[in-house]
Parts: structure tokens; C-alpha cells; sequence
């Protein structure tokens, strides 16, 4: 099986997308992972839609907003937007503290990185 991030970016506008992304394919999406990590004495979250894999090609998309929402005491409007969707959508959410990508010489690695802490917590299937 094929497992790959597919970035989104971190405006208004991304966000959006991810949201249309969780309200019209609630039968795709497996779940939402909300990636929490502190880069520069900053916490931040990155919201990660995992969909379930194609029925042709074994193709399993995760669509992710990297760290781009402020991980605030009092959630963010952005984080409160996605949340909602998903909960509206049935989907569930899981929340996972992680290292922040800065820490990785490639991007790839990170993604690589995150692959495997789902796989571990069986949030996404394992290798095949």
C-alpha cells in the first residue's frame, strides 16, 4: 500500500480546503489527527485528515496543514473550524504530540517519521 502526505498550506484558504476535503468525502476519511509540537518555544498544531485507501490502486492519502495553526490554551478558530467538521461528518479525531518537522533534514523524513507513530497507534494500516 501506497501511504503518502499530500501538504496543504496553512492560510485561510488551505483550511478551507481541508474542510471541504472532511465534509464531502466523510465516507473516505478515516479519521482526523491533530498533531501538536512546539517549534521555537511555539506551539503549534497541524490538523492531518487520513482518508481510507482507493479501492484501485492501494493508494492512501493523508492531507495535512504542517504546523500552521497556533496550539493555543483557548483553541484557535481555525482548529475549532476543523474539529467541528469532523465531528459533524462522524468522523472521529485524535490528538498526538509529535517532534516538530524542523527537527528532520528533508520534509519526506518528517512525513516518513509520522507515518510510522500512525502506523504504530494503527491509525493507518500497516505496511503491505
Amino acid at each position: 500500500m501506497i501511504q503518502r502526505f499530500i501538504e496543504l498550506g496553512e492560510g485561510y484558504a488551505d483550511i478551507y480546503e481541508l474542510l471541504d476535503l472532511i465534509r464531502y468525502n466523510k465516507n473516505r476519511a478515516s479519521r482526523l489527527a491533530v498533531l501538536h509540537t512546539v517549534i521555537n518555544d511555539r506551539k503549534v498544531v497541524s490538523p492531518a485528515l487520513i482518508m481510507k485507501k482507493t479501492e484501485m490502486g492501494n493508494f492512501q492519502a493523508i492531507y495535512i496543514s504542517r504546523e500552521g495553526i497556533p496550539d493555543l490554551e483557548d483553541t484557535s478558530e481555525r482548529l475549532k473550524l476543523i474539529e467541528s467538521a469532523a465531528a459533524e461528518s462522524g468522523v472521529p479525531i485524535v490528538h498526538l504530540d509529535v517532534q516538530p518537522s524542523t527537527v528532520f533534514g528533508e520534509t519526506e523524513l518528517y512525513f516518513q517519521h509520522l507515518i510510522g507513530i500512525l502506523r504504530m497507534n494503527r491509525y493507518i494500516a500497516p505496511l503491505s
